[in-house]
């Protein structure tokens, strides 16, 4: 949102910080109505550390022109996937991702939303790490219109309708609707990897952007 030509406040997350002297770091931001964006910082230590959800006041730079950040309003440490090392990996390796193949100062607002709340299912142990994985990876494909045909791509590789219809149940439910989804017993017939097996094929998919 702007607020005047030399101020902006928007929401987002810190994607990424690389300290440079004792009192001024870069920061890449995802933000909404702006996208991803590197930008100086002043040293805010916890606030500024990837991962973190927050309010950003930007400001233009008399000099350069360029906008800095002067202002960080923390909203969500996401401090439950913190605690397991193998959530981390997996919500650090989707900024990897973000940075890679998300055209840079591009507002997407849909892709900011499905980050957001996919790194939320991570922090509940109901939902397997896999599951929300392959659910973050599809959607950002059907985001985007690259993604194939959700039953014939996945019939293709042998994946059984039960499968089948428990992937289409949780990239079309929102995630209380996935909480809920994974709250009971699974038909037993369906496979204990088929979400890594998914997430694979969907990874194999962004990487041929």
């Amino acid at each position: 949102m702007f607020n005047g030509e030399d101020f902006i406040t928007a929401k987002g997350i810190t994607l990424s910080r690389e300290f440079s002297g004792e009192n001024k770091l870069w920061v890449r931001l995802f933000l909404q109505n702006e996208g991803i964006v590197s930008l100086s910082s002043k040293n805010f230590m916890g606030d500024s550390e990837p991962l973190i959800w927050a309010v950003y006041d930007l400001r233009k730079n008399s000099r350069s022109s360029k906008y800095f950040v002067c202002d960080i309003d923390v909203k969500d440490d996401m401090l439950q996937i913190r605690r397991s090392g193998e959530t981390i990996a997996i919500a650090l390796s989707w900024v990897k991702f973000l940075i890679r193949y998300m055209p840079h100062e591009q507002p997407d607002d849909d892709l900011l939303s499905n980050l957001y709340w996919n790194m939320k299912l991570l922090s509940h142990p109901s939902v397997p790490h896999s599951a929300v994985e392959w659910r973050f990876v599809w959607l950002w494909l059907e985001h985007w219109g690259i993604a194939p045909d959700i039953v014939d791509f996945h019939s293709s590789h042998n994946f059984t309708d039960d499968e089948i219809s428990l992937l289409i149940k949780t990239s079309h439910l929102n995630a209380k609707g996935v909480l809920k989804l994974f709250s009971m017993p699974l038909n037993s017939e369906i496979r204990e990897n088929i979400f890594k097996v998914a997430a694979n094929l969907a990874y194999s998919s962004l990487r041929q952007i």
